[in-house]
This record gives C-alpha cells, structure tokens and sequence, in this order.
C-alpha cells in the first residue's frame, strides 16, 4: 500500500483545521492509499515536517492549506521525484487554480487518487522559490497591509488593495537581461509563472507554467477612470488588453528596486533591492 502524508495548516483561510482529515478519509482510496497527517505549529514548520518526510518513503506528500503552505512545502521538494498535491484550503489559491485543482476537498482528493503528475517551473528569487506569482511595488504593498488584518479572503485583499493604491506612485525599476539594460516605470512589477494571484484575478492571462518562461509584468498606475476597466479586465482574464499592461519574458533577469521587500506568492520578505530571478526548469512535480 502506498503512504501518502498529508501536511495541513490548521490556520490557513476559513477551511483547513483538524477536521479536515476526516473529509480527507472519507474520499480517499483508502485500499490503494495510506494517509498519515502532520500539522503545522508555528511558521516553518511545514518546511521541517516535508524535509523529515523525504526520508520516508512516501508516494506523495500534500499541502493542505493556502499560497503560502503550498510554497513552504514545495521549496523543499524541488528537484526531488516526490510528487506534490493540493488542497485549497487558502483565501487566494492561485496556484492550485492555475492548476485547475477543484477547491473542493472531495473534487481535489479524487486528483489525488488518480495521481496524474505534471513537471512544472520554479522560480528562484535570490535564494527563495516563488511557484505561483511574485511582486515588487504595489502589490508587496498590499501583500504587507494584508497580512496583518484581522480578516482573509477577497474582501479584504480589496479593501487592502484600496487603502494602498491611494498612496503608490509609479517608480523606476531596472531590469537587466543578458543582452541588455532597461529602466521601466511603472507601479508594479510581477514575476509570473502562473497566471494569477489567486481568487481568478488574473495578472498574466497566458502563461504557461511549465515553458520554461518567466512573464514579467509591467503595470503602470491607472487613473481612476481606468480603475474600473482595469479591475474587470484582470478578472475576466483580459488584463492583458489594458493600455497600463506590458510585458517581457526571458529565463533569466537581474531587476533592481527602490523597496528592499516583495511577495512572493502572495508571503511578503525582506529580500533586498537587488534581485536577481532564473527560471529552474520543470524542477517540481506537481499533481493536477
């Protein structure tokens, strides 16, 4: 019988807790598959408790919970043959939506009982992973207002996109390729291997997280006339249309900032004014 470990973060968004193992239980292949269950206890925990698991011989290990379980887990499993799966379980999900993992736990463990497994990207960030989308500027300023309200969800991610956007002014970022220097302005800068944040706000609407392409976005401030246009633009998956929109792809790029901060799936950190971004090539295994 093949071990399957389930790691689930008791605080992630409304519906994750310890509850939860028993719907896990009830739909899973139990004469295929035998389920162990850790929970995390304090931050980092998820990364020690996936490090301990690559010892043990599981078939797969699964992050139940959001954005930030599933980066936690799955900066330890790059570069290994152990596949990751998801439960959404978060406030945004944008990996597992990019992914089209069903947020139901009875939809998204019946993924786990065909494990289909697909190679996909990594995005290295100095020496941190972001598997979803990272940001400089406006959006790590939300990401800081976010994380220290009271309430998750799209609401509140609104109401924190809000407050900031009064304040944010278009900076200067410099991005350097192999082949050249460019200065852009503009008042947010996103690292996307996926295609959205999460919620289905999308930011960048065709990429495609397993070619080895990073699409860096560029967006200017919008006045608040195209506000309107803008925020319907980016959740019907069209913001790419919008005249404050631009993009650049490549593998490979040094950016420099004013900031010493980014998010990156949506968990802001100090990584500093510099930074220097490759892409690492189907580097985890993923189930969808």
């Amino acid at each position: 019988m093949k071990k399957i470990l389930f790691i689930i973060n008791p605080i992630a968004g409304k519906r994750a807790g310890k509850n939860i193992s028993k719907e896990i239980i009830k739909y899973l292949d139990t004469s295929t598959y035998h389920p162990y269950f850790r929970y995390s206890e304090y931050p980092g925990h998820i990364s020690e408790i996936t490090m301990q698991a690559l010892d043990e011989n599981y078939s797969a290990i699964i992050a139940v919970g959001g954005d930030g379980t599933v980066n936690e887990a799955a900066r330890i499993l790059v570069h290994t043959n152990v596949p990751m799966g998801i439960i959404p379980a978060g406030s945004g999900n944008g990996l597992a939506r990019h992914l089209q993992v069903p947020l139901s736990v009875k939809k998204a463990v019946a993924l786990i009982n065909r494990l289909r497994v697909l190679k996909v990207d990594a995005i290295k960030i100095n020496s941190l992973y972001s598997f979803c989308v990272a940001g400089i500027g406006f959006d790590a300023e939300v990401s800081r207002m976010f994380q220290n309200m009271k309430t998750r969800g799209l609401i509140s991610y609104i109401i924190a996109s809000l407050k900031c956007f009064n304040k944010s002014k278009n900076q200067n970022f410099i991005v350097k390729t192999k082949e050249k220097e460019v200065q852009l302005n503009g008042f947010m800068l996103c690292l996307a291997n996926a295609s959205q944040f999460g919620n289905n706000a999308y930011i960048a609407p065709k990429a495609d997280i397993s070619d080895g392409i990073l699409n860096l976005i560029l967006l200017k401030k919008p006045s608040f006339f195209q506000l309107p246009g803008l925020i319907y633009k980016v959740f019907t998956r069209n913001v790419h249309r919008h005249s404050c929109w631009s993009q650049k792809c490549g593998n490979s790029f040094e950016i420099l900032q004013k900031n010493d901060y980014a998010h990156l799936d949506g968990e802001l950190l100090d990584i500093g004014t510099r930074l220097k971004v490759d892409v690492e090539e189907k580097a985890l295994t993923v189930i969808y």
